[in-house]
C-alpha cells in the first residue's frame, strides 16, 4: 500500500513538474484586427527588397503605434507590431534602427530588439508577430 502511494505521488509531482514548463511566451500586446496590403515594386516597400531590409509602416497595429515589415532571408519576410512590448501603458513606438542591421530601437527605454531573431530583444518580451502572405510582388499582413 505504502508502495503505490508513493509511486502516485511520484508520478503526480513529475506530472505537474512537467506541465508547469511551457515554452510559449504569452503576447502582452493586445490582439488588435491588422490587415497591411502592399506591392514591393512601390516606392514606399524598396527596402523590403533586399535581405535584412526592413519597413514601418505607421497606423496600423496596436493603438496605431505601427508594423515593421522585415525581409530575414530571400524567401522570408517577417512583420511585428511595433509597440514595446515594455511600454504599453504609455504608449511607445519602437523605431527601427540603420536599414540593414535587423534591429529596432525603443526611444523610451533602449531596449534593442532584433528583428532577425524573431524580435527577441537580450531579455523580456519580445515583439508581436503578424501573419505574411508573401506572393510574387503582393504582400500581405495580417493576424
Amino acid at each position: 500500500m505504502q508502495t503505490k502511494i508513493i509511486y502516485i505521488l511520484l508520478f503526480a509531482s513529475f506530472w505537474f513538474g512537467f506541465s508547469a514548463c511551457d515554452d510559449k511566451i504569452d503576447d502582452v500586446i493586445p490582439d488588435v484586427p491588422v490587415n497591411l496590403e502592399f506591392n514591393l515594386k512601390e516606392p514606399a516597400y524598396v527596402n523590403l527588397n533586399v535581405v535584412m531590409g526592413a519597413v514601418k509602416v505607421d497606423g496600423y497595429g496596436y493603438r496605431g503605434n505601427g508594423v515593421i515589415i522585415f525581409r530575414s532571408a530571400e524567401n522570408e519576410l517577417l512583420a511585428f507590431d511595433a509597440t514595446c512590448p515594455k511600454h504599453i501603458d504609455i504608449n511607445y513606438s519602437v523605431n527601427l534602427d540603420v536599414n540593414g542591421s535587423g534591429t529596432a530601437t525603443c526611444p523610451h527605454c533602449n531596449t534593442v530588439y532584433y528583428l532577425v531573431n524573431f524580435g527577441y530583444p537580450k531579455d523580456g518580451y519580445p515583439l508581436k508577430r503578424y501573419r505574411v502572405l508573401w506572393n510574387g510582388d503582393y504582400v500581405r499582413v495580417y493576424n
